[in-house]
């Protein structure tokens, strides 16, 4: 199995609250947006399989990403992302799709 590379992320709210990852040549979208009806940030990450995307639109905004999906995958809890994005945040988010 291949690690997660290429990781991204945007908006940190005690957590970041959408990122980018890739791997085994997959693009993978993970997103715990605000829910203006709770009044508060999602406490997991919707999932979501990508195609890979035009440069252009990583590096633009991230919103309505999830209506490119493959797929939807499972949610995976704030706390239990498979990998670490702490000290892994790049100012290139278009390499997301590079490899």
């Amino acid at each position: 199995m291949s690690e997660w590379s290429r990781i991204v992320y945007r908006e940190f709210c005690d957590a970041p609250r959408a990122v980018i990852a890739q791997r085994d040549g997959n693009l993978y979208f993970f997103d715990s947006r605000f829910d203006d009806d709770l009044d508060c940030y999602l406490e997991y990450y919707e999932v979501w399989r990508l195609p890979l995307l035009p440069d252009e639109r990583l590096a633009g905004s991230w919103v309505g990403l999830e209506k490119l999906a493959l797929e939807r995958l499972p949610n995976v809890g704030l706390r239990d992302l498979p990998f670490e994005v702490s000290s892994r945040n790049t100012p290139d988010a278009d390499a997301a799709r590079s490899k």
